[in-house]
This record gives structure tokens, sequence and C-alpha cells, in this order.
């Protein structure tokens, strides 16, 4: 008598969503509680996925934060406005801004994190920076080229200074505060970036010696 024939049952079909949604759920949670509080079984539940789905992707929570650190994007102009204090304060309005969102906060908690944990989040931090440190530090140099700044400015103390100086601002402003900052935006672009020009004797295009006093007005 020959055995019954049995129909093998389809298992379940992957789910094409899995992935953006556990990178979603993995940056909600890194921006939450940061890397002491990231567990995978946080993230499981977050993105209403089984542990084995997860772990089968992911091996480690390590694995994971790099794959998600490694999905974000850094806005960035692509070209300059043929003005260094325009795209300054461009890039001074994209990362006031940028520091509000999920994303930045995740950025903010990753360049303090990789101080402590620089084989995991070193070169992550170092993979999303470089596109933004490479197109505006262009931007500085076509500057000099055009006479806007005197030969031998480094681009990468103009870039640390105006950054810099928003990014601490944005530490150090009361919850409370930041929707009048945001929305302040624009001004407060203005000052930072006209006081970091004032100190490197910036020169508009076809000022005609035009230059910035300590306050940003032209002397």
């Amino acid at each position: 008598m020959k055995p019954a024939s049995v129909t093998a049952r389809p298992g379940r079909p992957p789910d094409p969503d899995i992935e953006p949604r556990v990178l979603n759920a993995t940056l909600e949670i890194y921006a939450e509680v940061g890397w002491a509080g990231f567990t995978m079984d946080a993230v499981a539940r977050r993105a209403r996925v089984g542990k084995a789905a997860l772990y089968r992707r992911w091996e480690s929570r390590e694995k994971l934060i790099v794959g998600a650190l490694a999905s974000l994007t850094t806005p960035v102009m692509t070209e300059t406005t043929g003005s260094l204090r325009e795209d300054l304060l461009a890039m001074c309005v994209r990362t006031l801004r940028a520091q509000q969102s999920r994303d930045g906060l995740v950025g903010l908690r990753a360049q303090i994190e990789a101080k402590f944990y620089p084989e995991l989040f070193g070169q992550a931090m170092e993979d999303l920076g470089k596109q933004w440190r490479t197109m505006y530090r262009q931007f500085v140099l076509l500057a000099i080229d055009r006479g806007e700044i005197p030969q031998g400015t480094s681009p990468a103390l103009v870039l640390d200074a105006v950054n810099g100086i928003v990014v601490n601002h944005v530490l150090s402003t009361p919850i409370d505060k930041m929707p009048a900052l945001l929305e302040d935006a624009p001004r407060y672009a203005e000052r930072v970036v006209d006081f970091v020009l004032s100190s490197i004797g910036y020169r508009p295009a076809g000022g005609a010696g035009a230059t910035l006093d300590t306050d940003g007005t032209p002397t």
C-alpha cells in the first residue's frame, strides 16, 4: 500500500517591509534611549517582527545600529550660490532645523557615543559626515578663488566655527524655547555666519573692498 502523499505547506512569505520597518524602529529607539538602553527586544516590539526574523538579518545589536546609521543621509546643498555668505547661511539653517528631527538627535547621540565606542560608531559617523564635509569644504575653497576670503583660510575652521556655534546653541536652549529658535532660524543664521565671516576678513564678491564688522555690518 502506497503511503499517502503529503502536500507541503507553503511557509510564510517573506515580509518585504521588514528591513525599513526595523531600521526605522532602531533609529526611533536609539534617539529615545541611546546605546545604553538600546535592545533587540525593544526593536522587535516596535517594528512588530519576531526576534528570530530580526536575528536572521542582524545577528547582534551592534550590527543593527551600524546598519541603521548607514541608512541615514545628510541633507546638503549640491551647488554653490556663488556667495560664501549665502552658502553658509543655508548650511546654518539646515543644521539648525536638522537638530530638531529624529535623525538629528540620532546624529548628536552617535557623535558623542563615538568617543566612548569608537569601534562601533566611529566609522559610521565618519561615513555619515563625509559628504557634508567634502561639499562645504569645496564651497569655502571656491570662495577663496573668488577672493571673498584670504588665501590660506582653513575650510575646516570656518565650517567648524559655524556648525559648532549652532549645535552648541541647540544643546543649551531649553526645550520650551526651541520653537522660537526655529522660527528665528534665518535671523539667527545671519548673526552666526556674519560673526564668523567678520573674523576672517570676508569681502563679498564684487564688493570692492567691503568687509564685515564684528556685528556683521559692511564697513
